[in-house]
């Protein structure tokens, strides 16, 4: 038996008007007119209220971990385990009293599973257990998965994949497999694993996001996803230009890595463009490609020269301008391509 509930019977919202008109259910007129009457009938107190909430919950964590700062000398060690287990402990009864079907009880459970990276510091300190960086991170993310499962809060899911991508960050620099890496390989390895951890989580939001589920449809966290992927892959991309370029020998390195960030962007862009349209994702896409044109060009026209003209310096200059000058016209294109009938 089919317990769903039918689509007809949500809320109507602008992500749920956006994805019609990507399947062409909606005209775009039509479409415009309906984002014009939900707009106007978003009622302001309960972002209010949703705001005013969440920066008073941000605040107290703030204190909280003020409090052990300012207090250390002060404390026991069963005071700072036993206050720093107990902040955990009310978070998630409140959590609990509220019910995690509201808002208030699904930030709670958010600020019982920031706590609970508060309780690990403080053991760590008081035991010096001696353990890296990316094992803190990885064990707090371990910790509060079954919450991040069953809050279903995509907020919550964000701060658990940034617990991630912390810890894939910090592992590089003490890999007990790989020994013996420079400073180079280690941020070539960092961004690289990076562009994947975020790339896969990406792709698993664009997968499910079309599931009818209320707490998914949640179209900024495309956004934030597609910019922790774009950043790391530019950065790698950039990092190939500026370290491996070599013009006097052959750089292979840095032709695979323009190729596969431009085989990347290009296939970003078809999807953002023609699948599913989002001017937004499409500026992340056009800036980060044009950040990385921009080092190209700075790397093409030898800036490690010691005496630069001023001719060289105008050349610049104009090659900028029309890299972003593209840009612009670009996004200017999508957005006319779009809004014609």
């Amino acid at each position: 038996m089919n317990t769903l509930p039918s689509p007809l019977d949500r809320p109507a919202s602008i992500p749920v008007l956006r994805r019609l008109l990507a399947a062409k259910v909606l005209s775009l007129q039509e479409v415009e007119a309906m984002e014009l009457r939900v707009r106007q009938d978003l009622p302001w107190k309960p972002w209010l209220d949703r705001g005013l909430l969440s920066l008073g919950v941000v605040l107290i964590l703030a204190g909280i971990g003020y409090f052990f700062a300012h207090n250390w000398n002060g404390l026991t060690n069963a005071d700072k385990l036993g206050l720093s287990a107990g902040a955990v402990l009310v978070s998630l009864a409140g959590a609990t009293w509220a019910g995690l079907d509201r808002f208030s009880g699904k930030l709670l459970l958010l600020a019982a599973s920031a706590l609970v990276g508060v309780y690990i510091a403080v053991f760590g300190q008081i035991y010096q257990t001696g353990a890296d960086s990316y094992e803190l991170f990885t064990a707090w993310a371990f910790l509060i998965f079954p919450w991040v499962a069953l809050g279903r809060f995509m907020p919550l899911w964000i701060f658990w994949l940034g617990l991630l991508n912390l810890a894939c960050g910090f592992y590089w620099t003490v890999s007990p497999f790989i020994s013996d890496l420079e400073n180079w390989d280690i941020f070539r390895s960092e961004t690289i694993s990076l562009t994947a951890l975020n790339g896969i989580a990406l792709l698993f939001r664009e997968g499910v996001g079309r599931w009818p589920l209320a707490w998914l449809d949640r179209g900024w966290s495309t956004l934030v996803l597609l910019a922790a992927t774009i950043i790391p892959a530019a950065m790698e991309t950039i990092g190939e230009i500026l370290y491996t370029w070599d013009p006097s020998s052959s750089s292979r390195s840095v032709f695979i890595a323009c190729g596969l960030y431009a085989v990347f962007v290009i296939g970003l862009g078809f999807y953002y463009s023609r699948w599913r349209y989002s001017l937004p994702a499409l500026a992340i896409i056009t800036l980060g490609t044009c950040t990385v044109l921009t080092f190209l060009a700075i790397r093409v026209l030898d800036f490690d020269q010691p005496n630069l003209n001023a001719g060289t310096w105008l050349v610049a200059g104009l090659i900028v301008l029309a890299i972003f000058g593209g840009g612009v016209l670009f996004l200017r294109t999508q957005r006319l391509s779009h809004q014609q009938p």
